[in-house]
């Protein structure tokens, strides 16, 4: 796979981002992998969630409880794009009665999650 650098303006649907929606396109569309969604306002993974009802999603758990139902190692790929600004945790959260902290507002919080 060749990566190449390209600019592309912001938008808080990350993948609707031209470079990066491309890059979806030719690596996750072609369904022949498993890929999972936790954060899933739009269709890329063949298993999808958000905690948002109203996404047309398989799942509307929350994210963390969501990747626990899958093994080690038993999926092709996870398309990791949760809410980094505080702002958007906030709206993403406590609009479904989920306790938002200082802690889960930080930037790392996600960040850190990865890496678990």
């Amino acid at each position: 796979m060749l990566i190449e650098r390209a600019w592309a303006m912001p938008n808080k649907n990350t993948f609707s981002i031209k470079p990066i929606k491309q890059l979806l396109i030719e690596e996750v569309d072609n369904k022949s992998n498993l890929w999972i969604d936790p954060f899933a306002n739009n269709k890329w993974g063949n298993i999808t969630n958000d905690l948002n009802p109203e996404y047309d999603t398989d799942y509307h758990l929350d994210a963390l409880d969501f990747l626990i139902y899958f093994e080690n190692e038993s999926v092709d790929g996870v398309l990791f794009d949760p809410p980094y600004a505080s702002r958007q945790v906030s709206e993403c959260y406590k609009g479904f009665g989920y306790k938002v902290t200082n802690k889960t507002t930080q930037a790392s919080f996600w960040g850190n999650l990865k890496k678990k």
